[in-house]
């Protein structure tokens, strides 16, 4: 009877082990913090209130830069955003809509196939990001 509870148990840990392998879920996986603070330096790009295209480029606490380009839409608020942060490890990119969650569309060296979302949050002169990366590769590793 134990015997048989041993089995069904080690049955049971192989499977969930073969699902999660099956899926590509690894501990790299998981899920790995990342917060970045920028300070903004240089802007370029329209008056408060209208709308067209702008440049943003900033340092990143702890080293590294930042570049940000994108359009502000013709209500003066919402702005699209493409953003490179370029730290000593390598890059991260991301995607969105500035002001909330950030899509992290890849990356290069130690961030080799990111992929995840970020938080931004604004204040004083410049902005925390704290992102969530999910390793499609090397993220995090």
């Amino acid at each position: 009877m134990r015997a048989a509870r041993y089995l069904s148990f080690a049955t049971c840990l192989l499977a969930a082990i073969l699902f999660c392998l099956t899926i590509g879920v690894t501990e790299a996986q998981a899920g790995k913090k990342l917060t970045l603070t920028v300070a903004v330096g240089a802007f370029d790009g329209p008056n408060p209130g209208t709308s067209g295209p702008f440049q943003i480029d900033g340092t990143i606490e702890g080293g590294g830069t930042f570049q940000c380009w994108g359009w502000v839409l013709t209500d003066g608020v919402t702005t699209l955003v493409s953003q490179v942060y370029e730290l000593p490890s390598g890059q991260l990119m991301t995607q969105g809509i500035e002001g909330g969650l950030i899509a992290v569309t890849g990356g290069t060296g130690r961030f080799s196939n990111a992929r995840g979302e970020g938080l931004q949050t604004f204040g004083g002169d410049g902005f925390t990001l704290d992102l969530e990366l999910i390793a499609g590769g090397g993220a995090g590793s």
